[in-house]
């Protein structure tokens, strides 16, 4: 049964409110077991253990990470989120632009995230 877009927006929105929350458990809820975040930085496809292990490392290196969202719209295959992640970084204020493009499977779990970051506005995380 396929999704309508009001579905899909709900999935989204959980996925949104684990992250800015560093909920692992509801991350894990929303994506499937075998899900696959690429990135657009180094073109490495990671799965949900490393994922998490990412967004933890965010909170931790910058306590008060936000993310502001621009547009969050259904596509035919899932959503896309477009974001810019601001807080206070080791290296000064992070003010980063994001694209995450999400697949969705048949049961309404994220099966693929493609994740679209300017690396040249994540240099205040290097300190």
């Amino acid at each position: 049964m396929a999704l309508s877009d009001t579905e899909k927006l709900q999935i989204a929105e959980a996925y949104i409110a684990a992250s800015r929350t560093n909920d692992p458990a509801a991350l894990a809820a929303v994506c499937s077991a075998d899900s696959i975040t690429w990135h657009n930085f180094d073109e490495v496809e990671v799965g949900p253990a490393q994922s998490a292990k990412a967004m933890g490392w965010i909170h931790r290196t910058v306590p008060d990470i936000a993310w502001t969202t621009l547009a969050l719209t259904a596509t035919s295959a899932g959503f896309v989120w477009q974001s810019v992640l601001g807080g206070t970084a080791p290296g000064g204020p992070l003010h980063c632009h994001s694209c995450i493009v999400a697949t969705l499977n048949d049961d309404g779990k994220i099966s693929r995230i493609d994740e679209y970051l300017d690396t040249a506005q994540t240099k205040p995380l290097r300190g």
